[in-house]
């Protein structure tokens, strides 16, 4: 079998692991203020949208051992959580981004055709 071969067939071994786990119901999730035992994949996509959405933790604060009283940290919505969201909501692949790649995205690279039309428009 040539490399590539061994590469697809490595992908495919590993998306039918990760489809298999996906659907074992493992996770604690609250659904209607109760607990709920639920499917790792709808715990994934619960957290998405609660990402997407941004959220309020309230944190408990301790003072030598006892509780005196609540902090809340506010997480601000994500906007790549949005758009990956709706991505897949419309049916579309998502584009791979690597974490801290020099990849730019779709609104920075119109703005920057933008920029260059302009630029020629006006001979500079």
């Amino acid at each position: 079998m040539k490399k590539h071969g061994i590469k697809t067939k490595a992908g495919q071994l590993l998306s039918g692991f990760l489809r298999q786990i996906a659907e074992e119901k493992t996770e604690l999730i609250q659904k209607d203020g109760e607990d709920t035992i639920a499917s790792k994949a709808e715990a994934l996509a619960r957290l998405m949208w609660k990402l997407a959405l941004g959220y309020t933790e309230i944190l408990p604060t301790y003072k030598d051992g006892q509780l005196v009283g609540h902090s809340e940290i506010i997480h601000a919505p994500d906007r790549y959580m949005m758009d990956l969201v709706f991505n897949r909501i419309e049916g579309r692949a998502p584009v791979a981004i690597k974490e801290g790649g020099d990849k730019i995205t779709v609104s920075e690279r119109v703005s920057e055709e933008g920029k260059k039309r302009i630029a020629n428009a006006g001979g500079l």
